[in-house]
């Protein structure tokens, strides 16, 4: 079955991550709310390159029955 992958990047350039990528959601506005939640930064000062973060939602073919999907 085809759901949607949350993938989570922290860093900026070369030191980039990936720290999330087995988050599944059967609907896209939901992956996209997640990863809106995931990025918010609050603070009134700059945020650090080594800080940033990044979220993608994107199509991705799973077995439901071995993965938790949301």
């Amino acid at each position: 079955m085809y759901v949607f992958a949350l993938l989570l990047f922290v860093g900026y350039g070369a030191s980039r991550e990936l720290v999330v990528e087995d988050m599944y959601f059967y609907r896209v506005d939901h992956c996209n709310a997640m990863a809106s939640f995931l990025v918010k930064r609050y603070s009134s000062h700059g945020i650090a390159a080594k800080d940033r973060a990044v979220a993608y939602c994107v199509p991705k073919k799973i077995d439901t029955e071995k993965s938790p999907v949301y």
